[in-house]
């Protein structure tokens, strides 16, 4: 029994995965498929090479199809491409392709079906979800594979068997092994370096309550004087609609549901944005770039500008340290911008990896500010944030260079060693090329999280 409920709630949490999978990466390409001064195939062609390289995890891609069967992208599998697999059946003898273009027609939906596994090379179930670009007449899917749940199963039944007698022992030797390390430690280390180990301890941690304590601070804030109110605001709405209805006053019960929907809609997008601040999930699921053009893209929606990105990484290679600060110094340096770059036009946000460095330069040709660098450690209560960018250089072990001045805007620069995942091969596109993409110069479709279609087309 207990097995069975683990298995539907492994399966609906693969679901759910799939589903958020697939909200990401048309959030990627919506700029574009939504854009009106696009022609269709220029359009067409940046949204499939947008998808071609799209992946997560080591088995995790996208696939597209048009309605009547035709490949345009099968990044795993290329041969497919421009082949009509309309008929294709898998080994259950399912009319795949059929199936995933219903599901994506019907505004969305699950399919599961037998394929080749490409980390195992043999055939095993997997859990599709497709939707549909109507205008296009184009299927987007993606699939996980679910072999790994009697695996998960099995080795939790394992685990929970073993971990009652491996807790003591475990416990036991860490135990033993810290008195160990602290004792050597205390052996090699001198008073004097002691004192100084102790002080940048006592800063580090000084700071780290610093922070946690700001941001506990923020949140509370955000939700009592933002989401907060506008429950309050939606509950007087939904006392108003109660007592018109009670008047029989249907019209003034229609404008109040109105206004209730509005102000729930508000407090859903404050709380994607919150959730959004704590942890971005399009940073851990699509990787740097994606990440960061997700940055950029907010950026150009809350602030009228044009903003220019470029980046030959590649983020499946790169460490989850690494991603995370670059992820955060852009963060910060765009934030700076939006609140403090008055006259600002045109930003430029360039990545770059050139042999073993990272190379991250962020400029604006906003009205600037006096800057020396002296004030990096000797401002106190401003500069918070240039300061916080400049401890994560240094924890990368890189360098810093901040120029500015006023009327000629502001330009962060800074190389940090490239940090590359273990056992993975290089992916790098040997001839240099360089993504670019730019974000702006026409009116923003507006701010708030992305939508997938609705009845398979997107809402426009």
């Amino acid at each position: 029994m207990q097995s069975e409920i683990l298995k539907e709630g492994l399966l609906e949490a693969k679901k759910a995965e799939l589903k958020n999978y697939m909200e990401l990466a048309y959030t990627a390409i919506r700029d574009i498929y939504e854009d009106p001064s696009l022609p269709r195939d220029v359009a067409q062609r940046r949204v499939a090479d947008a998808f071609h390289r799209m992946e997560y995890g080591s088995d995790g891609y996208f696939f597209v199809y048009d309605y009547d069967g035709l490949s345009i992208v099968h990044p795993r599998l290329n041969h497919l491409v421009g082949q009509n697999l309309w008929s294709f059946r898998d080994e259950d003898g399912k009319l795949l392709i059929q199936s995933l273009v219903q599901r994506a027609q019907e505004g969305g939906g699950y399919t599961e079906y037998r394929w080749d596994k490409p980390s195992g090379g043999e055939s095993v179930l997997k859990l599709g979800y497709s939707i549909g670009l109507d205008e296009w007449g184009w299927m987007v899917g993606t699939g996980l594979y679910l072999d790994d749940i009697e695996q998960v199963v099995s080795q939790m039944e394992r685990h929970m068997v073993e971990n009652a007698r491996q807790t003591i022992l475990l416990m036991a030797f860490f135990t033993v092994s810290c008195l160990l390390v602290i004792a050597v430690i205390g052996l090699a280390v001198n008073l004097s370096e002691a004192r100084v180990a102790n002080r940048k301890l006592v800063r580090m941690a000084q700071k780290t309550f610093s922070f946690l304590e700001k941001e506990r601070r923020r949140i509370s804030r955000e939700l009592h004087d933002g989401i907060n109110q506008l429950l309050v605001s939606a509950r007087f709405k939904l006392e108003r609609i109660d007592d018109a209805l009670g008047r029989g006053d249907h019209l003034d019960a229609s404008s109040s549901l109105a206004a209730a929907d509005r102000i729930l809609e508000t407090g859903i997008q404050d709380l994607r944005r919150l959730a959004y601040d704590l942890r971005p999930s399009v940073l851990d699921d699509l990787g740097l770039v994606a990440a960061l053009e997700s940055l950029c893209s907010g950026l150009v929606e809350r602030k009228p500008l044009r903003l220019h990105f470029e980046s030959n990484i590649d983020s499946r290679e790169c460490q989850p340290v690494l991603a995370t600060a670059l992820y955060r110094i852009t963060q910060e340096s765009l934030h700076n911008i939006e609140k403090h770059a008055g006259g600002v036009r045109l930003v430029r946000v360039k990545v770059l990896r050139r042999r073993g460095w990272v190379y991250l330069e962020i400029a604006d040709d906003g009205e600037g500010f006096a800057w020396h660098p002296e004030q990096r450690r000797e401002q106190d209560g401003t500069g918070m944030g240039l300061r916080n960018i400049q401890d994560r250089v240094d924890l990368l072990g890189g360098r810093l260079t901040i120029e500015a001045a006023p009327g000629k805007g502001v330009r962060i620069r800074l190389k940090v060693p490239f940090q590359r995942v273990a056992g993975k091969t290089s992916g790098e596109r040997i001839d240099g090329k360089v993504y670019t993409r730019t974000f702006g110069g026409r009116p923003s479709a507006g701010a708030g999280g992305a939508a997938l279609p609705i009845g398979g087309a997107a809402g426009r």
